[in-house]
């Protein structure tokens, strides 16, 4: 996504036709599912899919334009004999022009394989940074004890875990 102003539903003109706009932002959808680095730009556009305009539409070619000279990225998992559970977060406090709620994210790491992410909209409003952070920390937390029951579950056997 571009650096400055937060794009909002009041920004551009409506577009004529949106079902142009829906169906690439359902392709980039599930072309999250192996390159993560678009997703929260695809998050944020999604945001606009009941009524895009043309900062919309504009915002959608940019990552198209992205893809293109990224094509070789994607998601790779290798052979490792360090098999920890390594979690990491973030959170971008009240980052939304529109409801002033925080967008959280993270990913959690098998190894070096990255086995679970997401990046989403809190479902409220933080008084702070540092409140928004600690929601996300605690939403890494919750997902790597998950994983970590799994793996038990399934008798795999964990070297090591840790969260930054």
């Amino acid at each position: 996504m571009a650096t400055g102003k937060p794009i909002s539903s009041m920004d551009g003109e409506r577009l004529t036709n949106p079902i142009v706009f829906r169906s690439l932002l359902g392709a980039l959808q599930y072309l999250c599912h192996t390159r993560p680095d678009i997703a929260y730009a695809v998050n944020k556009l999604s945001q606009f899919i009941q009524e895009p305009t043309t900062k919309h539409w504009r915002g959608a070619k940019r990552v198209l334009r992205y893809l293109k000279g990224t094509i070789t990225h994607g998601i790779h998992i290798g052979l490792n004999d360090r098999l920890s559970i390594v979690g990491d977060s973030d959170a971008d406090w009240a980052c939304c022009p529109d409801d002033r709620k925080s967008v959280a994210g993270y990913c959690v790491f098998l190894g070096d394989a990255l086995v679970s992410w997401s990046s989403k909209k809190q479902a409220v409003v933080s008084r702070s940074n540092t409140e928004s952070e600690y929601r996300a920390l605690a939403q890494v937390a919750a997902e790597i004890s998950w994983i970590e029951s799994l793996l038990k579950e399934l008798k795999f056997p964990l070297s090591s875990k840790s969260m930054t």
